[in-house]
C-alpha cells in the first residue's frame, strides 16, 4: 500500500488491485434488457418430511441443507424470443413459510450456470458488504444489511469478473419495499431483474407442506 506525506505526516492510501477477469458484455445485456416468461413451470417436489422433530411446534421441524424446493423459469426477451441459457431460479424452504427465500438471475457460464443477480428475502443472517469498503463507486452501499437485500449486477460488476460464480455476488443493497407476502417478494424480483409477469408465478403450497 503506497504512502503519501501530508503536512509532515505519513498517510497510507487505500489502493485496489486491478481485476483481470473481465465481465462478459453479454451478461450486462441480459441484466439490463426487458424480459418475459414464456414457460410457467411447477415447483420441485418437497423432500420427505423428516421424522425427527426438535419440538412440537411445526417451525421446529428438523431440516438439513439441500432440502429446499425450487422453481426454474426459462426467460425470453420482451418480444417473446427465447434467451438461450438464461433463466430465473427461485428457491424456498418447504417447511418454513417466507423464510430465507432467494431468486437468482442466471446465465450459462460454460459447464454450469452463473448468478448475475440475486434477491434475498427474510434472510436468517445479516449481509456484510466487506468488499465495498472504500471501493470506487460503492459508497452508497451500507456495511451491514439486516433484512431483505438485492445483489445487483451493476454493483458487483465494479469488482470485476471474480465477483460472480465462486465470488457469490459479494455486494448488496437493501430492499426498501415492505415485504409482507411471497407475492410482494416476486414483485421486487420482477422490478430488479426487469422480468414482466414474475408476480404471477405460483407460490410454494405451504398450506400442504407445513
Amino acid at each position: 500500500m503506497p504512502a503519501a506525506v501530508v503536512a509532515g505526516a505519513m498517510v497510507r492510501k487505500r489502493t485496489f488491485k486491478a481485476n483481470t477477469v473481465v465481465v462478459p458484455a453479454e451478461w450486462r445485456t441480459v441484466a439490463t434488457q426487458r424480459k418475459r416468461i414464456i414457460i410457467w413451470p411447477q415447483w420441485t417436489d418437497p423432500p420427505v418430511l423428516p421424522s425427527r422433530r426438535v419440538g412440537e411446534d411445526k417451525d421446529d421441524v428438523h431440516t438439513v441443507a439441500g432440502e429446499t424446493i425450487e422453481l426454474l423459469v426459462p426467460l425470453a426477451d420482451e418480444f417473446g424470443v427465447g434467451l438461450e441459457g438464461v433463466h430465473l431460479r427461485v428457491t424456498a424452504w418447504p417447511f418454513r413459510r417466507n423464510y430465507d427465500v432467494t431468486a437468482t438471475l442466471e446465465v450459462s457460464g460454460g459447464r454450469s450456470f452463473v448468478a448475475i443477480g440475486r434477491v434475498d428475502a427474510w434472510p436468517p443472517d445479516p449481509h456484510m458488504n466487506i468488499r465495498a469498503r472504500g471501493h470506487p463507486g460503492c459508497g452508497h452501499l451500507p456495511l451491514e444489511i439486516n433484512g431483505h437485500h438485492v445483489h445487483r449486477f451493476e454493483d458487483n460488476a465494479k469488482l470485476g469478473g471474480d465477483a460472480f460464480g465462486a465470488g457469490n455476488l459479494p455486494l448488496a443493497a437493501p430492499v426498501n419495499a415492505r415485504l409482507q407476502s411471497f407475492r410482494d417478494f416476486l414483485r421486487v424480483v420482477g422490478e430488479e431483474f426487469k422480468i414482466d409477469g414474475v408476480d404471477q408465478l405460483d407460490p410454494p403450497d405451504w398450506t400442504v407442506m407445513i
